[in-house]
């Protein structure tokens, strides 16, 4: 598997599950990265709560994502197959990889322009699950920046954007 797009994905999915909570956007109901979740987590996960974070934050966003695109042969950014999100658990247990991850999730206004940087954006006229390839595509990491580019914009333009992948 792919490193780099391991990396990309952690980062692209922190960034993403953050700008989706209650206090941003309000796509999903957490507060896994407010500053009492901080102070509730710190004391149970003392060496791994932003692990902690990125867990619980997956958890809710996916299940915003299978409630509207649907569970099956369908993968998005917060249900990938096993072996991709083993991949990205890992490198949660690197702590210079952690302290990046720390640097993009400081304010909404850090992690949307990660999103403007590290994205393709296109024009999307689509709302709501959105396809974006097939099951080989979950491997590309093009395919991948499509993806954080539909986030982008759904967040920009304050309207739902789910990207998935189905055979």
């Amino acid at each position: 598997m792919d490193t780099n797009l391991n990396k990309y994905l952690a980062l692209i999915r922190i960034a993403i599950g953050y700008l989706g909570e209650r206090e941003h956007f309000c796509w999903w109901q957490s507060s896994f990265f407010t500053q009492g979740s901080s102070a509730f987590l710190s004391p149970i996960f003392s060496r791994t709560q932003l692990l902690a974070q990125y867990n619980g934050v997956t958890r809710a966003a996916a299940l915003v994502h299978d409630e509207r695109i649907g569970v099956g042969y369908v993968y998005h950014l917060f249900r990938l197959p096993e072996e991709m999100e083993q991949a990205t658990h890992r490198l949660l247990h690197e702590t210079q990889f952690v302290e990046h991850i720390r640097k993009i999730i400081t304010s909404k206004v850090t992690a949307l322009d990660y999103l403007r940087k590290n994205s393709t954006i296109q024009e999307q006229s689509a709302i709501g699950p959105t396809r974006v390839g097939d099951i080989q595509a979950l491997r590309n990491y093009e395919a991948w920046k499509v993806v954080a580019g539909l986030y982008y914009v759904s967040f920009e333009k304050q309207i739902e954007i789910l990207p998935y992948f189905s055979s």
